[in-house]
């Protein structure tokens, strides 16, 4: 009968197996494994990784560090239940052994973690520091029957997964306490309720007319003072804040569509978001409470992240367009995405990236790929934006190429009111 392990293993004090991984945590997957098979029940491997714990080791200590890891064991310990096995197996992950655990109770069980260790927040002496997850988990009984090739395919899928912190020799620890203490800046702001939305038009080539605005994270300081946020969106996605962060900006957006019919608005998401199945939920429960609003609300997700999973992004679109949203792919251009891939999207319209079209009048290659862009959206049938149009000269350029909205400081630049509000 597989037995609950209750200690805290680390690879420090345990003799190594496959992949560096504690032998005793192998023999208890193997031990899972040959009783799920005999019992024909369904149980699961779970890896958990905290993917800026290098990070923490080198702006904090080691001690800090190896406390912010005792107390994650302990929410991951309650939160697995009496019947699981949780172990350190690395440094920096932990290994989760899940007894009677279908393939979606481990997809919901790593969801509710990642969430619960998002949220958790260690206080030091330089201040609150959070902490990024990645998880993957693989289910048992399983064709391939070895312990170290189930283990190893869990941890492929984990690398997949991790956001991948790297310690380069010339960042220093003071240079990760600033990180941290942007990033703490940035939570205090949204727990004190200091998001605000700013809105950028989007004109059609043809008519001139505002179509469609995006709407752009900011911060209102303590004082008052309105100012980008975009500085911090690196820090804060290292940080695991930006889940939680577009949550609020979702909400906000579906709010201001809510309030006015006649307005349509545009909102970025980042690539953790489209891994996030909470947005995704968080945005069913929204268009199910104001149907009217989806055809209004346009989702912008970037060309890396199309990169970076093709068939969870493809699957992201699909599910937002089916709730009778948009989506747009921004920063087309800069990952050079091929036409297989384009055709396997679900698109209404691509953002040219700004990089090809701030030197557009001086760049005679810039044009070329700007012209051979465009074609291959109209090709497939979509609608394409120019983005940082600063120039007339630009915009007549661009309209000249058959563009078909223009976005930029020449049409208008971010406002922190809402310009569809016409004063009386």
């Amino acid at each position: 009968m597989f037995r609950r392990q209750h200690d805290q293993p680390t690879t420090a004090t345990s003799s190594l197996g496959a992949c560096g991984y504690p032998q005793p945590f192998i023999d208890a997957l193997a031990k899972l494994e040959t009783h799920a098979r005999a019992t024909q029940e369904q149980a699961a491997l779970v890896l958990v990784a905290i993917d800026n714990l290098a990070m923490i080791m080198s702006g904090y200590s080691m001690a800090v560090a190896e406390a912010v890891m005792s107390e994650l064991y302990q929410i991951i310990h309650e939160k697995a239940g009496a019947k699981a096995s949780v172990t350190r197996v690395q440094r920096d992950q932990f290994g989760i052994l899940m007894p009677a655990t279908n393939d979606s109770a481990a997809e919901r069980w790593c969801a509710e973690v990642e969430d619960a260790i998002r949220s958790y927040s260690y206080n030091s002496r330089y201040g609150e520091l959070h902490c990024l997850i990645s998880t993957s988990y693989q289910i048992v009984p399983d064709a391939v029957s070895q312990p170290e090739e189930i283990l190893g395919r869990a941890l492929v899928i984990l690398t997949e997964n991790t956001g991948g912190d790297i310690i380069h020799d010339d960042i220093s620890g003071a240079d990760h306490r600033e990180e941290m203490g942007l990033a703490n800046y940035l939570g205090q702001a949204v727990k004190e309720g200091r998001i605000r939305l700013a809105y950028q038009p989007i004109i059609d080539s043809h008519t001139g007319e505002v179509v469609h605005y995006e709407a752009l994270l900011r911060l209102c300081s303590e004082d008052g003072t309105i100012t980008s946020a975009g500085a911090l969106i690196p820090i804060a996605e290292r940080m695991g804040f930006i889940p939680m962060i577009d949550r609020i900006v979702l909400e906000k957006v579906v709010n201001e569509l809510r309030m006015d019919a006649n307005v349509r608005l545009a909102v970025n998401v980042s690539n953790l978001t489209i891994q996030d199945s909470g947005w995704l939920t968080l945005l069913t429960e929204l268009m199910n409470k104001n149907p009217d609003v989806a055809e209004r609300l346009t989702v912008e997700i970037t060309e890396t992240a199309v990169h970076g999973d093709l068939k969870h992004s493809a699957r992201f679109c699909a599910e937002v367009q089916a709730l009778g949203c948009m989506i747009a792919l921004d920063d087309f251009g800069s990952g050079y995405t091929s036409f297989r891939q384009l055709k396997t999207l679900s698109i209404d319209y691509v953002k040219i990236d700004g990089a090809f079209i701030r030197d557009l009048t001086d760049n005679a290659d810039s044009r070329l790929f700007v012209k051979i862009l465009l074609d291959f959206t109209k090709g497939f049938g979509l609608k394409s934006v120019a983005e940082f149009v600063e120039t007339g000269e630009v915009a007549k350029m661009l309209m000249d190429l058959g563009v078909d909205y223009l976005q930029g400081y020449y049409f208008g630049k971010p406002s922190n009111t809402r310009p569809w509000v016409k004063e009386i």
